[in-house]
């Protein structure tokens, strides 16, 4: 068989530079959260389920990575899967209290729904320092987003600008400094 010969996709994955995973999770996760912001505001109920979903896909690529990372040095993986497992159970915890809260209507929809985004970012930033730095930009970026949101409410347009401008410049810091070769959050690791 000669060198040209077509790459299996396991070839073509590992061929994939890393950077670029990192970079599409990054994405998706950004939109991920921009999509659960626009349901929170547009559905009578809220979007309890949807955001339920996002802490399921952020706990499940936070493990995926912060195992991945494991296994690459070498180190025991068991210990680290009970801590994020429990670091994401515990958000769901909360997210049930203020589910709570909603229903007996001490607090209204749409403070419910900024709590609840508010502690997804807050979950993303520790996630941040314990686990993986990636989810430290997102917990950052959802933080913004929901200041942005909070206080440019009457500027739709203007929030929106804001909150797409937020998420380039931090997938822009994270191209370039991954792609250089060096940690986003090397004082972490």
């Amino acid at each position: 068989m000669s060198d040209s010969a077509e790459k299996t996709p396991v070839e073509k994955t590992k061929s994939i530079a890393p950077w670029k995973i990192q970079f599409w999770v990054l994405c998706a996760m950004l939109a991920l959260a921009l999509l659960g912001m626009g349901l929170s505001q547009a559905m009578e109920k809220g979007a309890w389920e949807y955001w339920l979903f996002v802490v399921v896909v952020y706990a499940a690529l936070g493990l995926w990575r912060s195992t991945k990372k494991a296994k690459q040095k070498e180190q025991p993986i068991r210990k680290l899967i009970r801590r994020e497992l429990a670091h994401w159970a515990m958000l769901l915890v909360f997210l049930g209290v203020v589910l709570l809260l909603e229903r007996r209507e001490i607090i209204d929809r749409e403070s419910a729904s900024d709590i609840a985004l508010l502690l997804l970012a807050f979950s993303c930033c520790l996630a941040g320092v314990h686990f993986d730095w990636l989810l430290m930009i997102v917990g950052v970026v959802l933080t913004v987003m929901l200041v942005a949101m909070a206080t440019l409410e009457q500027y739709s347009i203007v929030l929106w600008i804001v909150v797409i401008l937020v998420a380039i410049i931090a997938a822009t810091i994270f191209y370039f400094k991954s792609k250089s070769g060096g940690s986003v959050v090397e004082s972490f690791e």
